[in-house]
């Protein structure tokens, strides 16, 4: 008797010492081949570096399907981690459907001030019938009085509903964690859009402007001829220059990027828009001479000035209705607007939707021996016709049906990133006249730096739509036509993330999981076998243990009793 009392004494005292050991030391054996339950080292190291309360609303909480539910679970472990590294940090999990109805209209006023619409879902049940239902796939971040909300769904057009999912728990740490960097940021990097070549003006980038304005110290200015003048920026933007640089302007940039400066390039190879057809059914594309074709190609790149058509493409609308009739517009195809193919190998581009472009071209990387990694980031789709310049494009191509045997070109590029050490234009040319203050002249190869090249102007430019001279600003890649929204605003902040990224914090995005499906057909055909073995094999189990026991109990008593007689 007191043996067996020593034993549980013993028993209770190995439980609570081991659940104390729990309660102080976490932690969690990752398996997985992709270690998707395991932070990163520099997110840790951010985590811990918080020394303020921050709070983190998730609102994908309640009747969830089995899809958000599986986002809603992994958005938990990620915070669970979070809690774990950062004692300041607390989350908390809110049903939008609990309460009474004025609780829940003040709810959902509330999220509409902030710019998040509920997420309908249409689901399919046993008898036929389609069910709608709302789900807010959203958090909210607090600190020190301020709010960011984040969206936990990447919702990516042409991507089946399991895929979207999974793209969004791959980047739920890097959609967190940049958050929480908004937040705590004490002094916000300066970028600069370069003007005085005929670049797209304030109302052009208006929408963007005010998106990278959340992170970055947005300015705009010519050059001067002073070296010095771009180096307090983290990046410059050229966006859609129409005048040739002066030697003395390719000067003052290559002297910047010298110094480890970054560029983001969104340049037009052929002269032409589409407010010009407007004006008249047709209209001539020509050659852009920008004299930036010697700057590019020795930093590794050449835009063809060729025009792309391709038939994954946006619409136009188009006046179907006879002369002297009420107009009557309908979206057509316009072969001119590709959408592009965000590549899925780079941070820039990966899980983001197709980028519209207009009048685009394409890039050839050239050189050899450069100390250059150049990484394709958008293409355009497997049916593409190249025409060179000059070029005649007129409105009456839309009712002309495209002949395949001319689109007989394949997902070219038509933006780079470029990342390493580039040569110095000016390395053994002369200084142009009206330089100042150039202290340093041997400077053959440049700092570690990147670089992207976008041949397109028009990725960057939102629509302005002006009514009694007041503008209407759209948002960037928004299709008012077809309702739809590209991805041209987060490649955009992606790519100047990418280009003032100096700790590695867009590597985040890079994380891939394994979409581990069923097989449909597999299952289709096998149903009733698996039924069948779910049913018998718990029986079965339950049997032989049964019988297991029956015969160790036998044995037990057998060997007494002998020992008794």
């Amino acid at each position: 008797m007191k043996k067996s009392i020593l034993h549980l004494i013993i028993t209770l005292v190995i439980i609570l010492a081991v659940n104390l050991i729990a309660d102080s030391w976490f932690f969690r054996i990752d398996l997985t081949s992709e270690k998707r339950y395991t932070l990163t080292n520099i997110t840790k190291a951010f985590i811990k570096s918080l020394d303020e309360d921050i709070l983190i609303k998730v609102y994908l909480s309640g009747d969830l399907n089995p899809g958000f539910k599986r986002l809603s679970k992994a958005t938990k472990e990620m915070l669970d981690e979070f809690e774990v590294s950062s004692s300041s940090l607390q989350y908390d999990f809110i049903d939008p459907g609990e309460g009474t109805k004025k609780e829940k209209k003040t709810f959902a006023e509330y999220l509409e001030k902030m710019g998040l619409q509920p997420y309908p879902v249409i689901e399919t049940k046993e008898d036929g019938r389609k069910t709608q239902s709302y789900v807010f796939p959203y958090a909210i971040i607090y600190l020190n009085g301020k709010e960011i909300p984040v969206n936990l769904l990447d919702n990516i057009q042409g991507v089946s509903g399991q895929e979207n999912l999974n793209r969004s728990i791959e980047g739920l740490e890097f959609k967190l964690i940049n958050t929480l960097r908004k937040l705590v940021i004490k002094e916000k990097p300066a970028i600069a859009f370069l003007e005085g070549h005929g670049e797209l003006d304030e109302l052009d980038v208006i929408d963007i402007t005010h998106e990278l304005s959340q992170n970055y110290r947005v300015e705009r200015g010519q050059l001067s001829g002073d070296v010095t003048e771009l180096n307090n920026y983290k990046a410059i933007i050229i966006a859609k220059p129409h005048k040739p640089f002066s030697e003395k302007d390719k000067f003052v940039i290559d002297k910047y990027l010298m110094q480890g400066g970054s560029i983001l390039w969104l340049v037009d190879a052929v002269n032409i828009t589409l407010d010009s057809l407007i004006k008249s059914t047709q209209t001539m594309g020509v050659w852009a001479q920008l004299n930036l074709d010697d700057i590019l190609f020795r930093y590794g790149v050449r835009i063809n000035p060729v025009l792309i058509e391709d038939i994954q493409a946006g619409r136009i609308p188009i006046n179907l209705a006879p002369t002297g009739s009420t107009p009557k517009f309908v979206p057509v195809p316009w072969l001119y607007s590709p959408l592009l193919i965000p590549s899925q190998s780079s941070p820039v581009s990966r899980n983001i939707n197709l980028v519209r472009a207009d009048f685009a071209s394409y890039i050839d990387t050239v050189g050899e021996n450069l100390q250059l990694i150049r990484t394709p980031l958008l293409r355009t789709s497997q049916f593409t016709k190249t025409t060179q310049v000059p070029v005649l494009v007129t409105l009456a191509s839309v009712n002309q049906k495209p002949r395949k045997e001319e689109f007989n070109k394949s997902f070219l590029p038509v933006a780079y990133s470029l990342q390493g050490k580039f040569p110095s234009v000016f390395a053994n040319r002369p200084v142009p006249k009206g330089i100042k203050n150039n202290t340093d002249t041997s400077t053959p190869l440049s700092r570690s730096t990147k670089m992207i090249v976008v041949a397109d102007g028009d990725i960057i430019r939102n629509d302005v739509k002006f009514k009694d001279s007041n503008p209407r600003i759209l948002p960037l890649g928004y299709d008012e036509l077809t309702h739809q929204t590209y991805g041209n605003k987060q490649f955009i902040i992606n790519a100047i993330d990418y280009l003032c990224d100096d700790e590695g914090w867009m590597e985040l995005r890079s994380r891939s999981f394994t979409l581990r499906l069923l097989d449909k057909e597999k299952l289709s055909s096998e149903t009733s076998f698996w039924k069948w073995i779910n049913v018998i094999i718990p029986v079965l189990m339950v049997v032989i243990l049964g019988i297991i026991f029956i015969f160790i109990r036998k044995k037990r008593y057998t060997k007494k009793r002998m020992k008794k007689n």
